[in-house]
Order: structure tokens, then sequence, then C-alpha cells
């Protein structure tokens, strides 16, 4: 009851308190005093503070803080961007009530992304330190654009305004990137672009610049003033040292080689010569390789694109140029001027040094070769000769076969007459070599028919090359039978001499043989007898028609009785087993 009533007048008290101080239970339940910032609201809990509401306590820090409210509504900044700032409570960051030295904005600058604020840092701001924007706690209400920190360090002192970023960036503050010139009515163009800027802005100065070439390249002009001020006419901002006058409208319009001389070259130093003649014998006579001898009109042969390059039309004349004649130079056929010796027009009279021939086919060159290549003959063998080119003959040279002018020797149409020496058969077959090998390949595509002869090529024996049979490469014939090729290395004469293969075997597969004892011979296999190798019986040489079919005649050294039953053993044994007897008409083992 005293405990009760104790608690009663203890609330009474607090209530009783003014309101413009502490209560006794708000200073008995406060964890702490404020920080100095927050000092003149610890006589005001409810402030910060709803009783018995937590979750109203980010209301209240909005309400004070106007901007952060303001950066949450709209997503802004970063306590609008930032998702724990947005969403957490206030106090996870800003804890007070831990003295008046404590500070409410606690900020690890290292791991700090300022992706989260309105300003990304880019380029050399990356590098900045963070006091170097931010001195103290001020870190709301910074500028952005770049006068508001750089305007003391500008070197233009304010005359280009204070919109940093159409020239600069914060990558280098010295690279200058961005700006349209063209926007002051001078657009850089040429070698203006490359310009820096200071080499016609000098001493910051950026208005009031004159636009006319002459007004800043008057001390370049190397006329000295003799062309007037109009530079544009003749040069442009692409390069000085090239001039743009348009020559034709003298009256000389400038081709060629002409195009790429320098106005001196044919004007003098300072325009020296202000009408040089037009005719070129009289600027080029001094380059007259001819020396006058064909006359004072160059333009006839010569054009002022390549002084070397002549365009006389020789078509005109007597001899069209063709193929090779056409790319020779001049001097090439005329050793003297055409005025005072013409040279002949025949193949022969300008190329006798050269006939390989010796003159031997004649003097019409024209037959085999043409202008175009010496080399590349065109002469038709096909249709030209008794003998048509085919195969290797199509490639081989004229003077594989024709080692002599075919004037001096004519060759035979026949294989033997050119390749006698290479014949393999050393003339065994003939001379008619096109019976079995053709042009293609002499050693390849033999077309010989062996079916056409006494021996067909049947099995293994059509894939076989000629050669595998005839090694001799004489292709006489070498008998019909097969021991007349294969050695008897197998049966060595058991079976007879000579051996008769073709009993057992055939030419599709040697080792696939099939003979029928029973029905071939008078001696049926049965019992043990029947699947014996040819061997077992047949082991020393000999004819096996000759053998004995008495059972005697294999197996006397195997007869116990030593001949005593006589030699007819069949009428005993069997040949299922020897230990088999037959008495009467069944059958018995001891």
């Amino acid at each position: 009851m005293r405990r009760a009533l104790a608690l009663f007048w203890l609330l009474c008290l607090c209530l009783a308190t003014p309101a413009v101080a502490q209560t006794i239970m708000e200073r008995l339940v406060t964890p702490g005093p404020l920080s100095s910032a927050h000092a003149k609201l610890e006589a005001k809990c409810d402030s910060c503070h709803s009783s018995f509401r937590k979750e109203a306590q980010n209301g209240r820090c909005l309400t004070c803080h106007g901007g952060v409210a303001t950066d949450v509504r709209t997503g802004t900044k970063f306590h609008g961007k930032f998702a724990p700032a947005r969403n957490g409570a206030c106090k996870s960051c800003h804890s007070d009530h831990k003295g008046r030295s404590n500070t409410l904005i606690v900020l690890h600058q290292p791991s700090f992304n300022h992706a989260y604020t309105d300003f990304a840092l880019t380029g050399a701001h990356k590098r900045a330190k963070c006091s170097s924007c931010h001195r103290g706690n001020d870190y709301r209400g910074r500028p952005r654009d770049c006068a508001g920190c750089h305007g003391p360090f500008d070197p233009h002192k304010g005359q280009l305004g204070r919109a940093c970023q159409s020239c600069h960036n914060t990558t280098a503050w010295k690279q200058i990137q961005g700006f349209n010139h063209a926007s002051t009515g001078f657009p850089l163009t040429g070698a203006h672009a490359q310009k820096a800027c200071m080499s016609c802005h000098a001493g910051q100065r950026w208005k009031n610049l004159p636009a006319t070439c002459v007004g800043c390249h008057a001390k370049d002009d190397a006329h000295k003033g003799s062309r007037g001020t109009n530079c544009a006419s003749c040069h442009s901002t692409a390069s000085w040292g090239t001039a743009t006058f348009d020559h034709s409208t003298t009256g000389f319009p400038l081709v060629g080689g002409h195009a790429a001389a320098t106005c001196a070259g044919c004007h003098g130093a300072g325009n020296a010569n202000k009408h040089p003649s037009r005719t070129c014998f009289a600027c080029h006579a001094k380059d007259d390789s001819h020396k006058g001898a064909n006359g004072t009109d160059c333009g006839s042969c010569h054009n002022p694109r390549d002084w070397k390059q002549t365009s006389f039309n020789h078509d005109t004349t007597q001899f069209p140029l063709k193929g090779a004649h056409r790319t020779t130079k001049c001097e090439g056929c005329h050793k003297q001027p055409p005025k005072i010796a013409k040279p002949p027009n025949t193949c022969f009279a300008c190329h006798a040094a050269d006939d390989a021939h010796k003159g031997g086919n004649g003097k019409d060159c024209a037959k085999c070769h043409n202008e175009t290549d010496w080399k590349k003959v065109t002469f038709d063998h096909n249709t030209m000769t008794k003998f048509a080119l085919a195969g290797k003959h199509a490639t081989a040279k004229c003077e594989a076969c024709h080692p002599k002018p075919p004037l001096e020797v004519k060759l035979s149409s026949l294989c033997s007459t050119c390749h006698a020496k290479e014949d393999p058969h050393a003339g065994r077959l003939g001379t008619d070599c096109g019976r079995c090998h053709n042009a293609e390949s002499w050693k390849e595509g033999v077309r010989f028919d062996h079916d056409l002869t006494k021996f067909p090529l049947l099995g293994k024996h059509m894939a076989l090359a000629c050669v595998s049979c005839h090694a001799d490469k004489s292709f006489s014939a070498k008998g019909l039978t097969c021991a007349a090729c294969h050695e008897d290395k197998t049966h060595k004469g058991t079976l007879g001499k000579p051996a008769q293969c073709q009993n057992c075997h055939n030419t599709t597969d040697w080792k696939v043989w099939r003979f029928d004892h029973d029905r071939q011979t008078k001696f049926a296999l049965t019992g043990k007898h029947k699947g014996l190798v040819c061997s077992a019986c047949h082991a020393r040489p000999g004819d096996p028609a000759k053998v004995g079919n008495q059972c005697v005649d294999c197996h006397r050294r195997h007869d116990p009785h030593r001949g005593g039953f006589g030699d007819d053993c069949a009428r005993c044994h069997t040949t299922n087993d020897f230990a088999e007897i037959l008495v009467g008409k069944g059958r018995t083992k001891p």
C-alpha cells in the first residue's frame, strides 16, 4: 500500500514539473547527454521521441531535417538513393545521447560510394580527398557546377562564363575538347583545328579578334603583299604551302606535272615572269632528249601528265603497235630519229639476234610467236601438222621433240621414234606402243585387254599390276597353270608335281579352298578320316592318285597283329575307332 502511494506521488511530481525543463522521469530514463548539435533539444524529449511509439521517431527526425525528408521523398541524393538510409531508422547511423562531443555523422570515407549522391565522381575527382570539397561535416549543399568549386582558379577570369564543361572535362583540366568554335562565327578548319587555343588567344584575349587571313598571317606572307590581301583565293587552312588558285582562269589550265609545279617554277621568284610562254619547247628546250631532231611540237608525242610517257599514236603509221611493242620505249626500235631513219617492220629484221632457232624455222616468226609474249608459242600443232598433240605432248616444249628445226629433220608419228630408249620391253612387243599406252601417262592407264588372251584375268588377278606376273617386262606367255607362277610352298609336292592348285583353290581367295575327297577320289573320308588336314595322309611328295586305298597302306606300322590277320583291316575294324571291333552285324569294344 505504501509502495503504490509513493509511486502515485512520484507521478504527480513529474506531471507538476514545468514543460520547459526535463521532468524527473525523463531525467531518470535518459541514456545520456545529447550531442552539441542537439543540445538545445535536451529539455524537449518529445522533439525527437513519441511516448510508447518508436516507429514515429523517423518522422520526428525528418520534421526537423526537411532537406533530407525531400531527398527521401524524391529518391535523390544519398538518403533518397541508398536503400538502408531511405528505409532504415535514422538512429541506426546517427546515434545520439553519447555526450556533447559526439558527432552525429559517422562516415567511412574510403568505402563511401559517391554514386549514391547526385554527383558521381569521374576522372580526377575520383582521386581527390573528401576534405578537398567537404570541410568538416558539410556534406549537403555543395555546388555541382565547375565554377562553384574552381572559380577562383579560372585562368580566363570569368571571360568565358561558368560552363567550364563546354571545353574541359574531369579527366584532365588542360585537355580541351568538345567546344564548338563554329558557334563563335569562326569555324575551325584544316590546320586551325589542330592549333592550341593560346596560339590565337594569346594573353587570354577572347573577344574582337580578326577573322581574316591577313589579319593574323600578314607576317607570314611570302608575297609581301604583291598578291593582295585575299589569301583565300589561293591558299586554304588545310595547308598554307598548297596553293589552290584556279589557273584555268588565265587561259592556261594546269594539268599533269604542271599542276604539281610551284608557282615560282614558271613565274620565277617574286612573280618576276608574269606572262611566261605557253609552248612546250619555249620552257622545256633544255629537256628535249631529241635535241630538236623531231621538231618543236612536243605535244604530238608527250603530254604534261608525264614527260616520259609518250602519247604518239603509232597506229597511224604502217606498223601498228601491239602486245609488248606497245610498252617498248621509242628508242628501243628507233635508234635514230624517225625523220632520219625508219626501222624495218618484219619480226626477223629486228629480232634475228633473239631467234633461238638460228633461222632453222625460217623467217616467218609470226607463224608461232606473237607480240604479246615472245616465249608464248601460238603454233597450232593439231591443225598445222599431221600429229595432234594430246596429253603430255601438249605441255612439252618444242625442243623436247625437235632437237633440230622441223625444216631440217622431220619426225615420224610412231611412238618408238622418240621413245625407243624408254621402252622397258626392249622392242619385244613391237613399235605400236599405242595399243597399250596413252599420251596422258606412260605408266598409268595401260589399257591392254588380257581377257583376249588364253589367260583371262579373274579374281585377284584383275587388280595386279602387269609387272607382278611379267617381272621381266617381256610380257611373253608364262603358262596357263597356277604352278607356272606360284611355287608350291605349302604342300611341297605332296599333292603331286606339277601342283594342280585349281583342283582346290580359286583366284578369288587363295585361302578359301574346297576339295570333295568323297566324290573326287576313290577313297571316301569316313570316321576319324573326316576333317584331317591333307598333310596328315599326304606327307610325302608324289601323286595322290597313286596312293593306295587299303588301311595297311597308311597304318601298317600301327597293326598290332603284325600282319597275322592279313591286310584287310576293314573286316574287323572301323574308321570311327580302331579299337571298335565288328562282331557279326554288331560292333563292340573290348
